[in-house]
């Protein structure tokens, strides 16, 4: 598989858990929904990084496969247009991935309403830098 298909790959992926992880967002929060709307945020949280490395790496950019150095090297590339933000968003992942709290749940899925789905992740999908 060359570098190219695993971007291609990754970026098909990536679009179809932002697909799910909106129609998530639209339902009204249960505990239930609110536990979904978490994974699903896990998982294109996860998407859109890789999706970024792959497409950094085809371009000739050296980078780590690690998550920090990839949000500053994005932001360099102009994929993403908020760093901070994006370090938000991994903190509030990282947060999730462990553990279960309550509180800690009705937080992050509070902030995944208002931050990420309101603009954040559709930058990854709609970007032409992509192209």
């Amino acid at each position: 598989m060359s570098h190219g298909d695993r971007f291609e790959i990754a970026l098909t992926q990536y679009n179809r858990a932002l697909d799910r992880l909106h129609e998530v967002v639209a339902l009204d929060e249960t505990d239930i929904i609110r536990d979904s709307l978490i994974q699903r945020f896990e998982f294109t949280y996860e998407l859109a990084w890789k999706c970024m490395f792959y497409w950094m790496r085809d371009q000739g950019e050296k980078v780590t496969e690690m998550q920090k150095p990839i949000i500053a090297a994005a932001f360099r590339c102009e994929l993403i247009v908020d760093p901070k933000l994006w370090e938000d968003i991994k903190d509030e992942r990282d947060e999730t991935s462990h553990t279960y709290n309550e509180d800690k749940a009705v937080e992050v899925s509070a902030f995944v309403r208002s931050k990420v789905c309101q603009g954040l992740m559709p930058s990854v999908r709609s970007s032409t830098r992509y192209d």
